[in-house]
């Protein structure tokens, strides 16, 4: 399809509004808190994402507050403070300084750094750094193009610091940067059906990210003997790209420029609580946050959320009960004329029992999450350099029943059953495919009822589609103090269509993962590790006409169904091991991959093969 000169800026925004996806940390990761509804983050490019150099992980846990930073694509590889277990030893590093440094194939890097100036009972001042890289490997992609080496670099340095204030409470304060660089490695030029349309750009597109986030934290004491405890937090994160590369299917002319401006936001928000005591063992309380977003380079407008979390609590003993229901405040959010509502209500509501090592747990949660760069960022690395819509995605539902036992004698296990409700959930993860086939067919997709083969269209459903299902998983472990461990962990999430949990622009059915870890000799510690996401699909609506307008009317037409393109189970092997040549200093080599697949992560994203890795570890 072409675009008339005089459209050229509309559809620029049109494709600004119209994409999706990012990358990091874990397959499936949540955290709990007391307060307001923390959505799940999904990112599933981690599976076989280098590197993790092997290291010790702490076992998530509740939290009594809510802890953010900048999310960026990488993990620190080095943890202070390992997790301990049955007939283990608790060891805390009185060194103030690390550094991790690991090299390998491909030219994948990872440095890790971090300095404690200031540490002791009331203060607390430190420096971290991370720097994860690869820059060698060189995809198939098409036998009608050049390959290209795929490139990324991501860079990140954070100040932290703490401050007690005797007899009041404690104050923190951070400051992060995060800059990320990379090209569209799965970019094989402009192919269509029969031929490669010419390159209107001499290399693939490359794109930066500017990540800025500051935060200022305070808690009053935590006291049985205070009649009333508080906290404040003020936040700001500015998340922006450098270009928006478009694909030239839908350019007139080889005069025509093929990127316009990235997109950009900057979330400002105030956040606070009040928990007041209210008999024995009972308190009530009241949680609110504001987020503002200021948007820029999309024709999108500014918007808004206020959310209140009014509280009862009864905490006593064995028993920890709460009380709560969320409201929402949308402000401006969505587009013009088909605005979100303005107030949505969704239950905060949790149940505990904890007796010995037996614990019994029911959570009936819900909310709005707002619709951010950055949030689609964490789902697609490689995704839309901008937004298809500024409407939340309202979750009214999310209920979890579950079960923990241990540990006991080294052995622990839990198993939980989830229902979930979702409105507004993204389409993604086609934004590399849509750069190489604009609106050419795509194969594999899933044909309308009449045989016409499909293409993907991004601009059809602003409001992103409903999703309902459950979800069962369960966990397994044991510990021999640090000479043995073995886990494994697995769920199972039916999805068809509308039907299921989403858990990434992959919707996978099944997701397992397991580990080994066994140290024959005191200084070496050799470890296996194996991610599953099995089942996989990835779904887009079509549209029967497409016609550019003004920019206050974009689309001339509805969407008549979502399509699905099926994607390959992704598997990942891992070996890994480390010897401590003294209580500060180990070495460690590791091997990613070791089966070798090419699996891709999303469409026209294909990972790495073997990935052999060796550094060191050192605390100073």
């Amino acid at each position: 399809m072409n675009c008339a000169p005089k459209y050229k800026a509309t559809f620029l925004a049109l494709a600004g509004i119209c994409l999706a996806l990012p990358a990091s940390a874990q397959l499936h990761e949540s955290i709990n808190v007391d307060g307001r509804y923390v959505p799940d983050v999904i990112r599933i490019d981690r599976i076989n994402a280098f590197p993790k150099a092997l290291k010790s992980t702490l076992t998530s846990s509740p939290l009594s507050y809510e802890s953010r930073g900048v999310a960026a694509s990488f993990n620190p590889s080095l943890v202070i403070l390992p997790a301990t277990g049955w007939r283990s030893d608790r060891f805390i590093s009185s060194n103030p300084g690390y550094l991790e440094l690991g090299v390998g194939s491909w030219l994948n890097s990872t440095l890790s750094a971090g300095y404690r100036f200031i540490d002791n009972s009331t203060t607390l001042f430190g420096i971290r750094l991370q720097h994860n890289s690869t820059s060698l490997w060189k995809p198939k992609i098409s036998e009608l193009t050049a390959d290209e080496k795929q490139f990324r670099y991501d860079e990140s340095i954070g100040l932290y610091a703490s401050q007690i204030v005797k007899g009041y409470g404690r104050l923190d304060a951070s400051l992060d940067y995060h800059l990320g660089y990379f090209n569209y490695y799965g970019f094989g030029g402009y192919v269509s059906p029969s031929s490669v349309v010419p390159m209107e750009m001499s290399d693939v597109p490359t794109q930066t990210i500017n990540d800025v986030a500051m935060r200022l934290d305070w808690r009053s004491l935590v006291s049985p003997t205070e009649n009333m405890t508080w906290n404040a937090t003020a936040r700001v994160r500015h998340f922006a790209y450098r270009t928006l590369p478009i694909s030239p299917h839908y350019l007139v002319g080889t005069q025509q420029e093929a990127q316009e401006k990235g997109a950009r936001e900057t979330n400002v928000g105030f956040e606070g609580g009040v928990r007041m005591p209210w008999d024995n063992g009972s308190s009530i309380g009241v949680d609110g946050n504001l987020d503002m977003m200021f948007l820029s380079n999309m024709y999108l407008d500014n918007y808004g959320l206020l959310t209140f979390t009014p509280y009862y609590r009864f905490s006593k003993g064995l028993l920890d009960i709460r009380l709560g229901a969320d409201l929402d405040l949308a402000f401006n959010a969505g587009e013009k004329g088909k605005r979100y509502p303005f107030i949505h209500i969704a239950p905060d509501v949790r149940f505990g029992v904890q007796t010995g090592q037996v614990g019994v747990y029911l959570d009936v949660l819900g909310g709005s999450e707002l619709m951010t760069l950055a949030r689609l960022h964490q789902l697609d690395y490689y995704g839309l350099p901008s937004l298809l819509s500024t409407r939340p995605t309202f979750t009214p539902l999310d209920a979890t029943f579950g079960i923990n036992l241990g540990p006991f004698s080294g052995f622990s296990m839990g198993a939980k059953v989830g229902y979930k409700v979702t409105k507004n959930i993204p389409l993604g993860g086609w934004y590399t495919t849509w750069l190489n086939c604009g609106s050419h067919p795509i194969a594999g997709l899933t044909p309308e009822p009449d045989g016409k083969s499909m293409t993907v269209n991004y601009c059809s459903d602003v409001e992103g589609i409903n999703l309902h299902g459950y979800s069962v998983s369960g966990r397994i472990g044991y510990e021999y103090g640090d000479v043995f461990s073995i886990g494994a962990e697995g769920s199972y999430q039916p999805q068809d269509g509308k039907k299921g949990i989403f858990n990434g622009f992959d919707r996978p059915r099944v997701t397992a993962s397991a580990n080994m870890a066994v140290r024959p000799v005191k200084p070496l510690k050799i470890g296996v590790s194996y991610d599953y996401r099995g089942v996989r699909k990835i779904y887009a609506t079509s549209m029967p006409t497409f016609v550019l307008f003004q920019r206050d009317v974009i689309i001339d037409g509805k969407t008549t169904s979502l399509h699905s393109l099926d994607l390959p189970d992704l598997t990942l092997l891992n070996l890994s091991a480390s010897w401590d040549c003294s209580d500060n200093f180990s070495i460690w080599l590791q091997a990613d991959n070791i089966l070798n697949r090419h699996d891709v992560i999303l469409p026209m994203q294909p990972t790495q093969g073997v990935v052999v890795v060796g550094g060191f570890k050192w605390l100073f």
